[in-house]
């Protein structure tokens, strides 16, 4: 079956809920934690746990992440697309208030306030 959304006439983004996100990245693996703070944006490529509570716990040690989290309190998770089932060739994209914490999984806490599945733009007319 094709999927709908990706005609040149579908959505540009579909909202995920919340809740559903563990099971949902399971088949993602890894993102890219991306932080912004006084000294720029800051991107690293990390493999998330999920709590029970549903927070994505992160083991990294970076003085820029930290610095970013502490200015801003927030990341953005990028799971790149892949090939992989209904929303083939998507980009799921979860927007996270964080903090830096000491905990035994992992010192950075990012609970998601909201995640889309975004599609690239259709390729250009010939």
């Amino acid at each position: 079956m094709r999927n709908p959304f990706l005609t040149y006439g579908g959505a540009m983004s579909i909202e995920v809920p919340i809740d559903e996100l563990p099971n949902t990245v399971a088949i993602c693996g890894w993102c890219f934690v991306v932080t912004s703070g006084p000294s720029g944006a800051h991107v690293l490529s990390l493999s998330p746990t999920w709590s029970p509570s549903g927070e994505a716990m992160f083991s990294a040690a970076s003085r820029r992440l930290s610095s970013n989290i502490e200015v801003s309190g927030a990341a953005t998770l990028v799971f790149p697309p892949f090939a992989s089932g209904e929303f083939d060739h998507h980009s799921l994209i979860v927007d996270t208030s964080a903090l830096m914490t000491e905990s035994d999984t992992g010192n950075l806490c990012c609970r998601p306030t909201r995640a889309v599945w975004h599609r690239p733009p259709p390729p250009p007319m010939k």
